[in-house]
Order: C-alpha cells, then structure tokens, then sequence
C-alpha cells in the first residue's frame, strides 16, 4: 500500500497580528489626543481663571477710585473720575503679570445715578447729569488669549474650539457710609441750628423743667414710636446703645420732659447719681469715658453763649484737647473748677456724686473706662426748632460737661459740633471700613457690584 502524506492547512482562526497591531496604534493616539486634550482643558481654563481674576482686581480698583471722585462738589467729576479710574486700573496687570490691563476713555468707565439704571460715558452726559451721578462702573477685557493645549480636541469628530479666548470682568462702585467707633446718643440737633456752623462750634440748649431739653438740640428717639425714657436711658449707659440706626425720613423726636437721663449722660463724666453705680468691668452698665474733664463756657465767670465757630471757655475746649485728656485719664475736676458751682446757686446748681462730691479717679477712668464714650453720634433733624423731627443726616459732636442738677433759671447745655459724620477725616469715623445699611461715618468707596 502506498502511503500518502496529509498535508496540514497552514489557515489560522485569528486575525493577522499585523492587523491588530495596526488598529492599537489608532485606540493609543486617540487616547494620547484625548489625554492631551483633557491636560490642555484644565491649562488653558486655568490661565482664563487667573486672567479673569486679574482683570477683575483691576475693574474693581477703577471702579473705587472712580466713585472717590463721585460727591457732586465739583463740575469736572467725571472726567476727574475716569482719569482715576484708568489711572488706578492700568496699574494692574493680566496674564500672570505678562501684559498691562487695558481702559479706554470714553469707554471702559461708565455712571449712573442708580446701581441699576443706565450707565453712560462722560461725553454722553450733560453738565447738570454729570452731578448727579452716584455710581461708577467699569468694564475691562482682554480679547485674543490663545489656548496652549486644548484645541487639539478638534481632531475628534463634531469638535470646534477657537484657537483664541476673551475675557472681560464689571465692577460698580459708590460713595457709601463707613463704619464709625463712636455710638450715638439719643439726641436731635436742629438742622437749622448748624446750617452755617463749623467743626468747633458750640450748640445750646436749654435743660427745662423736668429735665427735658429744647433750643438747638433736644432728645430724641432712635425706635419710634416705642422710646421713653427707659430705653433712651439705655442709649447713653449701654456699652454702644443703638444697634440699629433709623432710616433718613424717619421721625425721631421724642415729647416730654426726661429727668432721669441726666443721671445717664453724667455717667460717661465718671458721675453716679440716682439709681446708677460705677460699674465693675470696662463692659458693665454705664461705663464712664476715658476722660471726666469737663468744659464750660465762662467769660469773666459768666455763663457765655458763643458765636458759631468761636469757643469762650474756662478750658480749652475741642476735640483735640478731649483726646489729650482721655489719653491722660483725666477725672473730673470738680464743681467749682469746672464752672458748675458746688453752692447748688441759681446760676450753677450742685452736681454730688454718689459719695458726696468726689468722681471716678483717674485710674478708674483707665479700668472702668471706654474710648470715644463722649465723642458721639447725634442725628440732625428738619428745619428750625422745633422742627418736624425727621432725620436728615447725623453729625459728630463732644459731650462737653455734665448736666446739671435742678437749679432755676434752668442750666445751659452744650455740645460741641465736630461736623457731619461724613465729612473727611470726621473724629466719629473709621478711616475707610465701609459701614453697610447702617453705616454713618464718612463716605468712602464701596464696591457695590
């Protein structure tokens, strides 16, 4: 029998490695692109992030020094407050540091009266506008940021990302309260009382019977129509006495005689009367001031009422002499020393504290004591006295002695006016804090948007 070889098929059941080779090489670069692309994702949108955060700080530095500018005092305002507002956003810089923030005139700094109404360069505003406007808003942008990375997605199907990227940031800014250190105390100062005065002038008013108070400034009431003389009481002796100020427009004056809150206001002197004591700390009810010293106005030993802007005193007077003698913790200094007779005469009726005549000490004031109790917050109300009783603005004064204690005629009262709490450089304001809602101190820059 012949014998026959059985040939072998040289066929296989799996594919040609070459293929396969072939088809890992197209999944591998497509997961580099993706992988790339996702790498360049994270890059390229992180340097748009910190090229918008640049950009915003120098919105947000134009737009400030922008609203500085924005008090309606000078006719060229606008155009003072866009020079600026460039001035102080170009010195900033975008694309880590690389490149100056760019603003244009007549372009990137825009106003308006309200945060919300419509904004307008200075060309397109008129004289008569361009005084009334209260808010500052800019706009900067860098156009044409190239992406590193990520338009190599465009490879895949359906992808279409631009090569370039732009980016722009708004600030608005606006004049607003800053936050204050001095409390206010429950009293109204007739606007017409002040209307021509200057820091340093001296408003009178008169303690009547019963110890209410009326002339140039009276009591008043920060909660209508609550009040009484309960909660005034508690203005003076609490540690700041008003949390919360009432709105522009609201009526605060407060009728009738209060005789119970001179015991309050003398507490701030370091002098206790009634049902009032010396507290135990610094924080307690009815802390004293720093200072007890006191002014009065003499002239050749009589009782002198001064011209606006002049000060006739036993002692020199003012804020600057306040702050020597609180920073000294200087007591009061006595009935006869401070021109308010101890005889308890008609001119001068007797001020005895608890204790007989003797006040806190100097190193009391220093323990027991807070600064700025007497450099306060008065709201000023309408018109002439008696006026209306609506709040129109508030000021800064310095409670300038104690008030006396019975006594006929009544007794003279004093404070010494240091100016609106939003005037610059005000004693009752912070330097630059803006204050919120219920700020009064002065106006300051405020980003608003």
């Amino acid at each position: 029998m012949k014998y026959c070889p059985v040939r072998l098929s040289k066929h296989k059941n799996h594919q040609n490695p070459r293929r396969e080779r072939g088809a890992v090489a197209i999944l591998v670069a497509l997961s580099m692109v993706v992988l790339v692309g996702m790498v360049g994702l994270a890059l390229d949108l992180g340097k748009l992030y910190a090229a918008k955060s640049e950009l915003q700080n120098g919105a947000d530095a134009c737009a400030l020094a922008a609203a500085r500018e924005l008090s309606g005092a000078n006719s060229n305002q606008l155009t003072l407050a866009e020079t600026a507002g460039i001035r102080a956003g170009t010195a900033n810089n975008v694309l880590f540091q690389g490149a100056p923030v760019a603003l244009n005139v007549d372009d990137s700094v825009q106003f308006s009266l309200t945060l919300d109404g419509s904004y307008s360069t200075k060309a397109g505003l008129s004289a008569t506008e361009a005084l009334t406007m209260k808010y500052a808003r800019c706009r900067v942008e860098r156009t044409g940021i190239a992406n590193w990375l990520i338009p190599i997605l465009n490879i895949l199907p359906g992808n279409s990302i631009a090569a370039t990227q732009d980016v722009r940031a708004v600030a608005v800014a606006t004049l607003a309260p800053s936050q204050v250190f001095s409390c206010p105390i429950p009293v109204g100062i007739c606007e017409g009382q002040i209307t021509t005065a200057v820091p340093g002038s001296w408003i009178k008013s008169v303690v009547g019977g019963g110890g209410g108070l009326n002339g140039a400034f009276g009591w008043v009431d920060f909660s209508p129509p609550a009040g009484g003389a309960s909660e005034l009481g508690s203005n003076l002796t609490g540690v700041c006495g008003v949390t919360n100020l009432p709105a522009v427009g609201t009526n605060v004056v407060e009728q009738g005689a209060i005789a119970s809150l001179a015991n309050d206001w003398n507490s701030r002197f370091g002098l206790y009367f009634g049902s009032l004591n010396k507290p135990a700390t610094s924080s307690g009810n009815a802390t004293p001031d720093y200072t007890g010293f006191a002014y009065y106005p003499l002239l050749n030993g009589v009782p002198a009422s001064p011209a606006p802007g002049q000060v006739i005193n036993k002692y020199s007077s003012g804020v600057d002499s306040y702050q020597i003698k609180s920073g000294a913790y200087a007591p009061y200094q006595g009935n006869n020393n401070a021109g308010i007779q101890a005889t308890g005469d008609a001119t001068f009726p007797k001020l005895a504290p608890k204790g007989g005549a003797t006040p806190l000490s100097s190193a009391e004031h220093q323990s027991l004591g807070r600064l700025n109790r007497r450099v306060a917050i008065a709201a000023v109300t309408a018109g002439n006295c008696p006026s209306s009783g609506a709040v129109t603005k508030w000021a800064c004064v310095l409670m300038l002695h104690p008030i006396n204690q019975g006594g006929n005629p009544s007794p003279t009262m004093f404070l010494e006016y240091l100016g609106l709490t939003t005037d610059a450089g005000s004693p009752c304001a912070t330097t630059g804090v803006p204050g919120g809602p219920t700020g009064t101190g002065a106006s300051v820059p405020t980003l608003v948007r």
